[in-house]
């Protein structure tokens, strides 16, 4: 029999019950790729596994899974890892700051935890390498989503492939109302998806619902996870990255801004994203967020039955 312990946290979440749920399995070294896929599909959320590291420079490895197939990078899923981690006391964060390296299918990457001035566990990641790709043209961006192709765009700036770990479309937004509820195009945004060979569409707006954010985010990505992510880190730091290349917030060495997301899915979150960019260009970007355990629990199961289609 095996017993496969599990935590469920909210990422991007100060209390229970908001942010984005993921499930952490803090001892995955036993499991095969088949289990991974079970116990993820099980709990119905996207799900992390820690396993020790092949490279004797990390810490840790995370492997990373949804529903429908393992996945490079999950900036989510990362924060979450983290947050169950110092909340179990395996890793305890300081004011000044712990770090560390984590081995991912998207490369080796630095992790920071803090405690913040309440006591709560920050966790900033390093996101990979932003890359900027093709421009799409507004009006194939706007038939997929069924919006005006007028709300498509801000200030000269138009849709635009991006990646930091996670080939997306990143769209900006003129009027929130664009975006604002159900989206009935799922179909339509998965085609478009398919053809342009990415991962999934990131929108953003500056018109915000709160006054701390500078941008409302959504992201939909219906071929690889759940149609819509309530909080995406690789998407926030693809918006990010392409906020600072576009010149659409002032200039600097290292800019910071404060995303929102969420609220069509009743679960409103915020997060901090910092870019870096000496000399005018966009180097690296930094995602911070806490995270929220609201679940313990372990999975007990016969090996020979975690075969699928057993």
């Amino acid at each position: 029999m095996a017993i496969i312990p599990f935590h469920i946290v909210d990422a991007f979440a100060t209390r229970p019950f908001t942010g984005n749920p993921a499930a952490i399995i803090p001892n995955a070294s036993c499991l095969t790729e088949a289990e991974m896929l079970q116990i993820t599909g099980e709990l119905s959320m996207e799900a992390g596994f820690v396993l020790p590291p092949d490279n004797p420079r990390a810490d840790l490895k995370l492997r990373f899974f949804t529903r429908r197939r393992e996945a490079a990078l999950s900036g989510h899923v990362v924060i979450a890892a983290f947050a169950s981690m110092a909340d179990r006391g395996f890793y305890r964060p300081t004011p000044e700051g712990l770090d560390l390296l984590v081995e991912t299918g998207a490369g080796m990457l630095p992790v920071r935890l803090q405690q913040a001035a309440d006591g709560q566990a920050l966790v900033t990641l390093r996101l990979p390498g932003p890359r900027f790709g093709e421009p799409v043209p507004a009006g194939e961006v706007a038939a997929a989503l069924g919006v005006p192709e007028a709300m498509i765009g801000l200030d000269g700036c138009g849709p635009q492939r991006v990646s930091c770990g996670f080939d997306q479309v990143v769209v900006p937004v003129c009027d929130r109302q664009a975006i604002r509820g159900a989206i009935g195009a799922i179909d339509a945004i998965g085609t478009f998806i398919d053809r342009r060979g990415v991962g999934g569409l990131a929108l953003f707006c500056p018109d915000t619902y709160g006054q701390d954010a500078d941008f409302h985010c959504r992201f939909f990505h219906p071929r690889v996870g759940s149609d819509e992510d309530v909080a995406s880190g690789t998407a926030l730091g693809a918006v990010a990255a392409y906020v600072v290349q576009r010149g659409l917030l002032p200039a600097a060495e290292h800019v910071s801004m404060v995303t929102e997301q969420g609220h069509s899915l009743g679960r409103p979150n915020l997060a901090e994203l910092t870019v870096h960019a000496p000399a005018g260009r966009v180097a690296t970007v930094d995602l911070t967020a806490g995270g929220a355990v609201v679940m313990r629990g372990s999975f007990h199961f016969h090996r020979q039955s975690a075969v699928v289609g057993a």
